[in-house]
């Protein structure tokens, strides 16, 4: 009962904090909370979202991805696979791929460059749990400057 509560309240705080949303393809785009997320689900439910908050300097621009309802390990690295491309990107201790050091920083916005211009991807955790997702949609709704990263917001003189 108190979770089902819970449950309630949590999503009417992520409801009410909408601003507004956008759908192109198989990808979406919303604010909440003063975040911007933009996210994809393939046909099975796994999840793969880029969140960007212009002003957190902290935790403000991450990938959030989740294969078979769990997010990564945390402390291990992710394959993520983009027209044949691989890219090990690190895993945080709370199970997310952040943007707060400087290779962090550079890998994400390369990330974000190769979402708007591959045509294929696929997500390969540590325990080789492995998803693919739709990039139709990608190049037009996310827009071509790239989310200001942690590190960016810590650096703005580098």
């Amino acid at each position: 009962m108190m979770k089902r509560l819970q449950g309630a309240i949590l999503v009417g705080l992520l409801l009410s904090g909408t601003a507004s949303a956008a759908s192109i393809g198989k990808w979406n785009s919303g604010e909440i909370n003063g975040f911007t997320r933009y996210w994809t689900t393939n046909n099975v439910g796994d999840n793969f979202v880029i969140w960007c908050h212009p002003e957190r300097k902290v935790n403000g621009t991450l990938l959030h991805i989740e294969v078979d309802g769990q997010t990564p390990t945390p402390n291990t690295r992710i394959k993520l696979i983009m027209d044949q491309e691989i890219l090990e990107l690190p895993v945080n201790e709370q199970g997310y791929i952040d943007s707060g050091c400087a290779t962090c920083s550079d890998s994400f916005g390369y990330v974000w460059h190769r979402l708007r211009a591959a045509h294929t991807m696929a997500v390969k955790f540590h325990d080789n749990r492995y998803a693919g997702f739709s990039l139709k949609g990608a190049k037009e709704i996310l827009p071509g400057p790239v989310c200001p990263t942690d590190w960016q917001k810590k650096n703005p003189n580098s």
